[in-house]
This record gives C-alpha cells, sequence and structure tokens, in this order.
C-alpha cells in the first residue's frame, strides 16, 4: 500500500511539472526546451564561446516569422565560427539536418553604409523541415583570438519574450583569475566548482517565464532578470577603453575646426557649432560596441572615414571641445540597478557623455545639436564615472529643480470665435529648451508655441531666464479658438505639448505587467480664465474633480461666474518611472487628464437656450 502511494505522488509531481510547459505551448508561439551559454577564457587570453538551444515550433508564425532562422555576428579576422549542429526532429520523430545552402554569410544590416567595419559578417542558418510542433537543435562554437576581446565580460537578459523550460549559464576562467558578476531580479546561485586548472561558474534557470512585450518600457529593462559577469573591474574597462586609443587631432581637423567657430563668441555657440560638425556632418555607424572589441579607431581614421560610432562621436566631440579650450572630460553613466565597481562590462551598459564646461556652467552635453537643455535632468538618477572610474557628482540645482510646465492668465473669446489674451509661462527641468534661449533670447517663443499656435502669438517678454527655468509673458490674438456643431461651441482648453503628451504614451491598457517610462517627471499646470461675450453662456456647473495617490495628482477644477469660467488642470507624476504595482494609480490620473470634460469648454448662445 505504501509503495502505491509512492507511485501516486510521483506521478502528480510528474504531472504537475508538466502543466506549466503545455500551459506555455497553448499561449506562446514557441517555447525554448533548453538553452545553454558557455564561456571560457583560456590562460593565453583567448576565449571559447558556445551556444546551444532547442526550441519548439508552436504555431506556423513561429517558423514563418519569428525563428524560422538564427543569426550569428562574428568578425572573421579574429574570430573563428564553427556550427555543431542544426538540425529538426519532425513530429513523426524523423531528423533534417540543415543542408549546405542553408548556411550564408552576409553583411550584418548595421554594417551596410558603413566601410569601416565591412569586414564584420553575419552567419544566416535558415533552419529547416520546420512545421507545426518540431523542435530544432542548434548548436554551434565561436572562438576568439587572443587579444581579440580585453576582458570576458558579457550582458544576459535572463528572461525573453518566449518560455524557458531551463536555461544554463556556464563561464570557466583559470583558477586564480577572478570572475566579478551580478544576478539582478533572480535568487539563482551559481555552482562553483574548479576542475582541469579552471574555475567553473553556473547558473540554472528553470521555467522562465516570457515577459510582456508591452509599450513604452525602460530603454535598460532593468526590470529583467540579468547576468552581468566581467574578469576586470569598471575602473579598467573604462581606462582601457580610452587610454589604447589614439586620440591625436590632425592640423587638418584642427583647421577646419577653427574656421568654422571664426565668428563664434559664446561657449554655447561652440558647443552647438561642434554638435553640428560631429553629429550631423559625421556619418553614424550604428555598431554594438562588443562588434568594435570594445575599441576606438584612431581619430584620425574617424575623421578620414567621415563616419563614427556612437562612441567614436563622443569621444572625437570631447577632444575638440578640449582642443578649443574648453574645460571637458568623458563621463559613463549606468543605471543604478546593473552598476557594481567590480564588473566592468560595457555592453548594453548605459551611456557615454562629455561633461563640459560651457560659460562657467556644467554640462552633460551629446553630439545631437537638437539638443535642448543639460542632459544632467536624464541622468540624475544613473550612477556616473569618469575615465578615472571616479564617481561624478550632477549639479546641485538639477536635484532641486521640477519637471514643470505652468501657463497662468486669461483669454477672452469673442463672438466669432477669435480670441486674446495673455499667459505667464512658467518652464523647468528636462524639457526646458535652454540652449535654444541661451543661443537667442528670441527662441523663448518655442514655449509659447508648444501651447499656443504659432500664428496666434503675438508679443512674447523672457521675463527671466536661468540654467533651471524661465518665466515667459506672452500676448495672443487668434482666430476662431472654437468649432460649431448644432449651435454648440467647443474651444479645446490650452496645453502643453512639453507635458504628458513629450512621453508619447500608447493608449494605456487596463493592467500592466512590467514598468512604464515616461522620460521624465510631470508637473503640468495650468490656471486660465475664459471669457465669453454677451449673449453666450458657458454649459457648464462648478465642478472640481480630484484624485490623489502614491503616484501623483489630478485635479481639474472649474468655477463659472457670470460669462466667465475660471479652470484649473493639473497633473502631476512624482517618477519617471511607474512600477507595475503602481499602474492603476498612474492610469487614475491619467485617464482623469484625458477625459474630454477636461480638455473642452462648451458655450452656447443664450438666446437659444429654451
Amino acid at each position: 500500500m505504501k509503495s502505491k502511494n509512492i507511485i501516486i505522488f510521483i506521478l502528480l509531481v510528474l504531472l504537475m511539472g508538466s502543466c506549466q510547459p503545455n500551459k506555455w505551448e497553448q499561449e506562446n508561439d514557441a517555447v525554448f526546451k533548453s538553452i545553454k551559454k558557455e564561456y571560457q577564457l583560456n590562460i593565453d587570453g583567448s576565449v571559447n564561446y558556445q551556444y546551444q538551444h532547442k526550441l519548439k515550433y508552436i504555431t506556423h508564425y513561429s517558423f514563418n516569422r519569428a525563428f524560422g532562422e538564427s543569426f550569428i555576428i562574428y568578425d572573421p579576422r579574429f574570430q573563428q565560427l564553427k556550427i555543431n549542429k542544426a538540425e529538426t526532429k519532425m513530429v513523426d520523430g524523423q531528423l533534417i539536418a540543415s543542408p549546405e545552402n542553408a548556411f550564408n554569410e552576409v553583411l550584418p544590416r548595421f554594417a551596410a553604409g558603413a566601410p569601416a567595419f565591412n569586414h564584420l559578417r553575419e552567419m544566416v542558418v535558415t533552419h529547416t523541415g520546420l512545421e507545426l510542433g518540431c523542435v530544432v537543435d542548434f548548436d554551434y562554437e565561436l572562438n576568439s583570438n587572443a587579444g581579440y576581446l580585453p576582458y570576458l565580460n558579457d550582458n544576459i537578459i535572463i528572461q525573453q519574450t518566449t518560455p524557458i523550460e531551463k536555461m544554463e549559464i556556464l563561464v570557466k576562467v583559470p583558477e586564480g583569475k577572478v570572475l566579478n558578476y551580478k544576478l539582478l531580479n533572480s535568487d539563482v546561485k551559481p555552482t562553483i566548482s574548479s576542475k582541469n586548472g579552471f574555475t567553473s561558474y553556473s547558473w540554472k534557470f528553470k521555467n522562465i517565464e516570457a515577459y510582456a512585450n508591452e509599450s513604452n518600457q525602460p530603454n535598460d529593462n532593468s526590470f529583467l532578470p540579468r547576468l552581468i559577469f566581467s574578469t576586470t573591474d569598471i575602473k579598467e574597462a573604462v581606462s582601457s577603453t580610452i587610454n589604447n586609443a589614439d586620440l591625436n587631432l590632425t592640423d587638418e581637423i584642427k583647421s577646419f575646426v577653427q574656421k568654422r567657430v571664426s565668428d563664434k563668441k559664446k561657449g554655447i555657440q561652440y558647443i552647438k557649432e561642434l554638435q553640428q560638425i560631429v553629429g550631423n556632418e559625421i556619418n553614424t555607424f550604428n555598431i554594438p560596441f562588443e562588434f568594435t572589441g570594445y575599441s576606438i579607431r584612431p581619430l584620425a581614421e574617424v575623421w578620414s572615414s567621415n563616419g563614427a560610432t556612437s562612441i567614436e562621436k563622443i569621444i572625437l566631440f570631447n577632444e575638440l571641445a578640449k582642443f578649443l579650450g574648453l574645460e571637458s572630460k568623458l563621463i559613463f553613466s549606468f543605471p543604478t540597478q546593473t552598476y557594481d565597481p567590480a564588473i566592468g562590462n560595457l555592453k548594453d551598459f548605459g551611456n557615454v557623455f562629455t561633461y563640459t564646461k560651457v560659460d562657467e556652467q556644467n554640462l552633460v552635453l551629446q553630439c545631437n545639436p537638437s539638443q535642448k537643455n543639460n542632459l544632467a535632468f536624464d541622468i540624475i538618477n544613473d550612477k556616473v564615472i569618469d575615465v578615472n572610474g571616479d564617481e561624478v557628482t550632477m549639479p546641485d540645482y538639477i536635484k532641486e529643480t521640477m519637471n514643470m510646465i505652468s501657463a497662468i492668465g486669461n483669454i477672452d473669446i469673442m463672438e466669432n470665435g477669435n480670441y486674446d489674451g495673455k499667459l505667464l509661462l512658467k518652464i523647468s527641468g528636462a524639457q526646458y529648451p535652454y540652449f535654444d534661449i541661451l543661443m537667442d533670447v528670441k527662441n523663448a517663443k518655442k514655449v509659447a508655441e508648444s501651447i499656443i499656435p504659432s500664428s496666434s502669438i503675438g508679443n512674447v517678454e523672457l521675463i527671466n531666464f536661468d540654467q533651471a527655468s524661465c518665466e515667459i509673458q506672452v500676448n495672443i490674438n487668434g482666430k476662431e479658438i472654437w468649432k460649431n456643431q448644432g449651435g454648440y461651441y467647443f474651444a479645446t482648453l490650452f496645453t502643453s505639448s512639453l507635458g504628458i503628451e513629450a512621453s508619447h504614451l500608447r493608449t494605456l491598457t487596463e493592467k500592466r505587467e512590467t514598468p512604464l517610462n515616461l522620460g521624465f517627471p510631470v508637473y503640468e499646470n495650468y490656471e486660465i480664465t475664459y471669457s465669453v461675450p454677451a449673449g453666450f453662456s458657458f454649459v457648464v456647473s462648478n465642478m472640481k474633480d480630484e484624485i490623489i495617490n502614491s503616484v501623483g495628482e489630478f485635479k481639474f477644477e472649474v468655477n463659472k461666474n457670470e460669462n466667465t469660467i475660471q479652470v484649473n488642470k493639473l497633473l502631476r507624476i512624482n517618477n519617471k518611472k511607474i512600477l507595475s504595482e503602481d499602474y492603476s494609480f498612474f492610469k487614475a490620473l491619467h485617464d482623469g487628464w484625458s477625459k474630454e470634460k477636461s480638455k473642452l469648454i462648451i458655450v452656447k448662445k443664450a438666446a437659444s437656450i429654451d
């Protein structure tokens, strides 16, 4: 009897274990039965990498679009690729090996138009014999010569858009060699062992759910399980990248730049001209850093090729700024969740900027000539270091400044729908176009244009401005603010494109599994009095709609007084990242903000009211 109970228990365990994969196969296009990634750093500095997977195809989409091919990018000058296996097990058990013409080398898409990187290759493996329910067994090795990679490292997102039944990551380093690692959003512990002169670190994962592919997710993917490892620290990784590069500027480069800035007077004009030269006039080669062997071409070569990777561009920009006498240095920003000074990993790590002193102000810059403000606002919550590995602190005002846009004033609407009035506009923080105003105070009009049609803007007076904020007085004289629909007149309330609208949110779903990224905290406030002429009345009563929760605040208040109404519309979102558990609170605020009743005022002629 006891034996029978044991057998029943074992069968129940097996049944329960099979439920999850069965559920996955009902809900997904494909399921990884297994994935294994194996890394080995050899004593001479060469690196062996082996990748294996078994993938089950569930739908036609899985093999017609999503997983019909596998792609391997490498540099044949320093790396050797070997395909060990590419075969399909069909539903009837028949094994179909990929034929010779299933393996085709092409130029990686990102290297098109980048002659300096036309040596890169992408092996396209076309899987054959695919049908519903088949399983592809794929296995390859990629071996890198000593010296090609400066250290062993990787940055692996564990969870994917397809479920994984089991996954192993195995890293081998010579005994005595330190491997620093960090596993995020997972409690899996490595098994560490020594054998044949190598220390092995093995992470084994089981039943990894697919993550939701939702809009407006954080770019750093810091909410996903991720393994980061390296055989060097961050200081060495960063400094070796720069110290091993040839940063010399030729006489041709210096002469060209000097001519371009010869008529410039202010430091910001130097910056804008350099951003134009490096950002717009030099082609961008979108080559991921790992496919350059974490190396920088000589700046003379970058210049002569008229093309650069993103990191080469910012390095060139930094050297040109120093040549023009500006105090400038490179800085590296890392999301705080992924940063660890012991782990020197520059694959998908974050961003590189220059920290440049311009007209006695410390500015975080990139090469984009459209940059509007100090990018310190964007990285205030990141870990920022310089090329020596030393932490860089952002200016105090960056933390103290609210991301705000507000408008206070009055709008008088005429009988024909034309209108005039005056608004006091205030803007500060990440969306504030400080550089534009610094270049020319007339550019203050751009703030007004974010709220009011350009043709309706009269005199614009810049009351005051500094590196944190500005105040602008705007006179308004516009035409046809309202539309007549069956005797009712609808006018859209003024709001700015620099507020929540600048987050470019897609339609919000009812629920959300992953964080939502706004890009910046929001404080958007409008206190405007609208008036209509005699014979018209507002189709609205006094009202106050207010929501206050842990994410922020929404308020829409209307106070009616004869032929005027005072409208106060406010939205405050405290953080730029909304966690999934707070999403319902955010949606409540956003839904209130987006309701038609909080976007429009409705007017009707009094004489036509029964």
